[in-house]
């Protein structure tokens, strides 16, 4: 008897010990879910399981979504993301009671094998680490191909978006944490989410009292930027620009050292893409491509948005952010377009600086604010970046930016606008007349030089232009055109009406330009315009000795006084 005692004991003992083991790793696994996946999750491959074993870039993503909690997710297609997004729910459903999950797709079969995969990985977990036994296996209450429910509470709901019911998709459920899938790719995906929201939020409140994670992820693949793919482009766009709750995350394929290093995986995809152009550039290259009707062509846009540059510094300017894309050189000149919004208004008042010589893009702003807050934020532009300041001033804002900038120092600075022989405007007016110029002048610089572009802002507004039916070329409904109005003044007054720029840094000598139109003037008319060029250069000297640069209204100075 005192043998049986004493193995009972031991045994005893032992079972205490693998239980201290297991709760400890139990817990372990509940709170850091990179050290969960890398140890328990395991995904199919043919002939056997592996475990997960997320790349950086993966764990990035669970990092961001756990941060932030509303992610939109950029991605190149078949890099693993819907696998970490699908071992983060099967985390979630066994860790915390009452977690419910919610998966739309784009068709029944996407949105059964997004189910199943989960389903997989909470099957292939070890019994001690499940919920407790159930009627359908061990942690499992309930299963069907589209959903199951845990014996913790927890459930996996899937589902498409039926066309003649949007507004039902995954009505009733009490979803604690949504994906949307290849969001860009499902019809009638606005509606759908329309019709969640409201419940949406109320259960990732409660969620959130009752220290569950909670959140909505939305990722997919780029698609155009009408039509099915709206949604998603408008989302994206708003995120990138800072106006949605959605914050943005990108992976490129390149980022994931396995593929970048791999010869034979990019190769393979362009293959199976039959090597076709726009396939390639939306799937793997995360180009949004335009529609049909879109102003820009589908190569174009490409090379825009293949030349975007992360800013090398970003500045939180009041309710808006500058981007900082090159420091300002000294003795160079710059050309800076505003375009000003109400500060209520569905628009965004916006910046953008352009080198003029080289017509690279070094400096950008949007925002929504005040207009005297506005006008601030456009004399940092002109007194980093001093050259030419185009202001649109059709309407009463940009009028009220013009009169505020006209007291300060920089005043020198604004463009004017010749309304008669001796009269000019500060400012650029919108009108019949100067809008297909400038048009024609955007139009024609960004197919010169696509590379100039440096703003994924500005290119994703470039992108979403479109021909209306009345001819008008505008944002299309939902979009925005704010950066691009602002980048079109600047293009027209460099084509159509250039000043004659002073070296702003250095204010003693006559520009370049006034020089060649000098010299210009006196190869096609000799001697005959000597003393008139003599008294040009006079008054361009004094124009700077009393007004400190600026720019020359050339012509007027061919009047004389």
């Amino acid at each position: 008897m005192a043998q049986v005692a004493v193995a009972q004991t031991a045994r005893r003992k032992k079972m205490q010990g693998l239980a201290r083991k297991y709760i400890k790793e139990y817990l372990t696994c509940k709170n850091d879910f990179d050290y969960f996946c890398n140890k328990y999750i395991k995904i199919e491959i043919p002939g056997q399981d592996i475990l997960l074993k997320p790349y950086e870039r993966q764990s990035a993503l669970i990092k961001k979504i756990e941060r932030e909690r509303n992610v939109l997710v950029l991605k190149s297609r078949q890099i693993g993301i819907s696998t970490i997004i699908q071992a983060y729910s099967a985390w979630l459903a066994v860790f915390y009671d009452n977690a419910v999950i919610g998966i739309i797709s784009k068709d029944f079969k996407e949105a059964t094998d997004f189910a199943r995969a989960i389903r997989g990985m909470v099957e292939k977990l070890p019994d001690w680490m499940k919920p407790s036994k159930g009627s359908q296996g061990r942690g499992f209450a309930k299963r069907t191909e589209q959903s199951f429910i845990l014996t913790n509470g927890s459930k996996v709901y899937a589902s498409p978006v039926n066309p003649n019911a949007p507004d039902k998709t995954l009505r009733g459920k009490a979803i604690t944490f949504l994906v949307i899938d290849e969001a860009a790719f499902i019809g009638y995906v606005d509606q759908a989410w329309t019709s969640m929201v409201p419940a949406l939020s109320t259960n990732q409140m409660h969620a959130k009292k009752a220290g569950v994670p909670y959140g909505t992820v939305i990722l997919s693949t780029p698609n155009k930027t009408v039509g099915v793919g709206k949604w998603y482009f408008k989302k994206y766009s708003r995120a990138i620009s800072g106006d949605d709750i959605f914050k943005p995350f990108i992976i490129h394929w390149k980022m994931i050292p396995e593929l970048a290093q791999d010869p034979d995986w990019y190769k393979t995809q362009c293959e199976l893409f039959d090597n076709d152009p726009r396939k390639i550039a939306q799937e793997l290259e995360l180009k949004f491509l335009p529609a049909e009707g879109a102003f820009f062509s589908a190569e174009v846009m490409e090379k825009v948005q293949e030349s975007c540059k992360e800013p090398i510094e970003k500045l939180q300017l009041f309710n808006g952010e500058a981007w900082v894309f090159a420091k300002p050189i000294p003795g160079r000149n710059y050309i800076i377009g505003v375009d000003t919004a109400p500060e209520y208004g569905a628009d965004k008042s916006a910046i953008t600086v352009w080198d003029y010589q080289t017509l690279e893009q070094v400096w950008e702003y949007q925002g929504k604010l005040k207009v005297l807050d506005f006008v601030k934020i456009v004399q940092v532009a002109a007194r980093e970046y001093p050259g030419v300041i185009v202001v649109e001033s059709t309407g009463g804002y940009g009028n009220q930016v013009l009169e505020q900038l006209g007291l300060t120092e920089i005043s020198i600075m604004l463009y004017k606008e010749t309304k008669g022989p001796q009269t000019t405007v500060p400012g650029l007016s919108n009108n019949a007349k100067t809008r297909p110029l400038m048009i024609d002048a955007l139009y024609s610089y960004i197919n010169q030089y696509p590379e100039s572009i440096r703003s994924e802002r500005l290119a994703l507004e470039l992108t979403g232009l479109v021909t209306k039916k009345s001819g008008k070329i505008e944002a299309d409904t939902g979009c925005h055109d704010d950066l691009a109005l602002a980048t079109a003044c600047c293009f027209y007054v460099r084509k159509y009406d250039p000043p004659v720029l002073i070296d702003t840094n250095r204010f003693v000598n006559v520009s370049k330009e006034l020089l060649d139109i000098v010299d210009y003037n006196n190869q096609t008319s000799g001697d005959v315009n000597q003393l008139v060029n003599e008294e040009v250069l006079r008054k361009a000297r004094k124009h700077v000795e009393e007004k400190g640069g600026g720019f020359i209204d050339i012509m007027n100075m061919y009047n004389r006084e």
